[in-house]
């Protein structure tokens, strides 16, 4: 199978760090599951653009960033002896050096964990799908929209504040850790076979 990994919200506990340097900029106390929506910075009265400007900051400074699960690095060694990993994310290629620096850091080798590593646009935020992954491991509520009416693909949508509004269904299944996600696809494939 083939299988695209999302970055941020599913390897790094991203909006951790995004919490810390918006309440230092701020004077704020937000943390992580204040961040209840995709689009968290309406209610936090910041506009769009500052958002990414901060999210910008992080990647650059990537170190700072917290590893999501422990077992995501055995996890990804062991799927991808056996199918065809991605790492996919909606960062610019201005960032690719640093993020290949952390995933680095924490083990994650391209050969190893993944095949490729994909940068493509934040918007549409459909855009994973041209790429035609059997499944998606991602965290994003508008990739599971439009997902949903979909029958080829399937999306482990894994568990944050800001997608619980979104209802499993056939193709969409929540997911709360690393080694979920690897029990539910051995399920899927003997399902399958």
């Amino acid at each position: 199978m083939r299988i695209a990994v999302d970055v941020d919200g599913v390897l790094l506990d991203l909006m951790i760090t995004y919490c810390e340097v918006f309440n230092e900029l701020y004077q704020t106390n937000y943390k992580k599951s204040d961040v209840t929506r995709w689009d968290f910075f309406d209610a936090w009265e910041i506009d769009e653009s500052k958002t990414f400007e901060i999210f910008h900051r992080i990647y650059e400074k990537t170190s700072d960033v917290p590893f999501i699960d422990k077992d995501a690095l055995n996890v990804l060694r062991e799927l991808n002896k056996t199918n065809h990993i991605d790492i996919v994310s909606a960062r610019t290629n201005k960032f690719k050096k640093h993020l290949k620096k952390k995933l680095g850091s924490h083990g994650i080798k391209k050969g190893t964990h993944y095949e490729n590593l994909i940068l493509v646009n934040d918007k549409p935020y459909d855009i994973k799908l041209r790429l035609e992954y059997d499944i998606y491991i991602d965290d994003s509520p508008h990739l599971a929209a439009a997902i949903r009416g979909q029958n080829n693909s399937i999306l482990f949508l894994y568990d944050q504040p800001w997608n619980r509004q979104v209802n499993d269904g056939e193709n969409i299944i929540r997911v709360k850790n690393w080694s979920g996600i690897h029990q539910k696809i051995k399920h899927l494939k003997v399902r399958n076979s």
